[in-house]
């Protein structure tokens, strides 16, 4: 993505005032009066002052009479999918007549805008205007902002889909759990590079949540404004409220991912190519298409960490490695006590096995079952000794059985 220079205008202040006549008429002076004073000028007695002092996306400053209620119209193209910042914003000037309003600036086209201000005290009410330019801006995986919404049955502007009535409950689940958890998981996702912020309005992309079937996906305007529309059942059937965050995640990552020779004309990677610090579900990124998730008997899990060349394209150089993943760090202990049972398994069904040899032996060498005395009692020992191993071989194979369901039940 190109880089641009901000334009920077110089503003004048603009002042605009209005006179208000006066309400009651002044007596003549009487006859007589020696030294009467003139009256002083009414209308400069009565005006209220109002000058704009900085105007800029983001920023307004006034100065005005002390005390004065003033009223800020923000007046910017919001573009087809942009949120905007806020239509007006009020707020009383200081004892020394200043009065400055700050406000977010989401994504919005670039262009130009205005500000309209009013103020009012005792005297009357004064009107100004300034104008300004919204530079062109593209979102920082550093920090942004989200706002998520769902989407009720009478749908959203532009989107098609038949959505189902049934699906409600679960679209209010997805939604509360993205709400939760999306901001810790953008977090992670990017190793703690990255910050997303969730707010009520004035975002820089919003995420739908529509109860119906479909394909999740990033929307990009013309005009540069970005939503995402993020459907509860997918191609794959319903998407649990865990694995909503994962999509989210996927379909934010598409507002930076992925071009270029290695991705394709979808905006995935052509390749799935191991991350060799990212493991289980999550070795390949996020950003393939399809995307590689772990599925079995009740559980699907998808991958929900950003790969490192996937950072990269997000604008970051100084990568860390990943935070540990509990998940993974507990399905390795597991194999690794799998791995250790098993092996004392082995060396235990070796033992009995060679115990097995020398009784059969014996048994072969007696078929009436009448042997000497000390080839009885050899042979007794014997029989105990493959008797207590393979009670111990039962109780570590329960053991075994049960470290294997433990180690299933993980997704990751």
């Amino acid at each position: 993505m190109g880089s641009y220079n901000q334009l920077v205008r110089r503003f004048l202040p603009v002042v605009l005032a209005f006179t208000t006549a006066c309400a009651g008429g002044v007596g003549a002076p009487r006859t007589g009066d020696a030294g009467a004073n003139p009256l002083p000028d009414a209308s400069a007695a009565q005006r209220v002052p109002l000058a704009v002092t900085l105007s800029k996306y983001g920023s307004v400053k006034i100065a005005t009479s002390a005390g004065a209620s003033c009223t800020l119209s923000i007046r910017v193209n919001a573009g087809q999918f942009g949120d905007g910042p806020p239509a007006t914003l009020s707020g009383v000037a200081d004892t020394g007549g200043v009065l400055a309003w700050t406000y977010p600036t989401p994504l919005v086209p670039a262009g130009r805008s205005s500000h309209f201000v009013e103020c009012a005290d005792t005297r009357g009410s004064v009107t100004a205007s300034s104008d300004f330019d919204v530079p062109l801006k593209t979102l920082d995986a550093r920090g942004f902002t989200v706002r998520t919404q769902s989407v009720d049955v009478t749908g959203l502007s532009g989107v098609q889909t038949q959505l189902d009535p049934s699906l409600v409950p679960a679209r209010d689940a997805v939604l509360a759990r993205i709400n939760a958890a999306l901001s810790n998981e953008w977090s992670l996702a990017t190793r703690g590079l990255g910050s997303l912020n969730l707010v009520a309005a004035s975002a820089d992309i919003a995420i739908y949540v529509l109860p119906g079937h479909g394909t999740s996906f990033h929307s990009l305007a013309p005009d540069g404004t970005q939503r995402i529309l993020l459907y509860i059942v997918g191609d794959n059937g319903a998407i649990s409220p865990e694995n909503a965050v994962a999509v989210a995640l996927h379909e934010l990552g598409h507002i930076w991912c992925c071009f270029g020779p290695d991705a394709g004309p979808d905006a995935h990677w052509l390749q799935k190519i191991p991350d060799p610090l990212l493991q289980g579900v999550d070795q390949y990124g996020l950003m393939t298409h399809p995307v590689t998730c772990l599925v079995k008997p009740g559980i699907e899990s998808c991958p929900n960490r950003f790969s490192d060349r996937e950072l990269r394209t997000m604008g970051f150089t100084d990568i860390p490695a990943p935070a540990p993943n509990p998940c993974v760090s507990r399905a390795n202990e597991l194999e690794l006590q799998l791995a250790s049972q098993k092996a004392t398994i082995d060396d235990e069904k070796a033992r009995a096995a060679a115990l097995q040899v020398q009784i059969q032996a014996i048994e072969a060498q007696y078929p009436s079952r009448i042997a000497p005395p000390d080839v009885y009692a050899t042979y007794q020992s014997l029989l105990a000794q493959y008797n207590g191993l393979a009670d111990d071989i039962s109780a570590k194979v329960a053991v075994y059985n049960a470290l294997v369901v433990q180690r299933n039940a993980l997704a990751c």
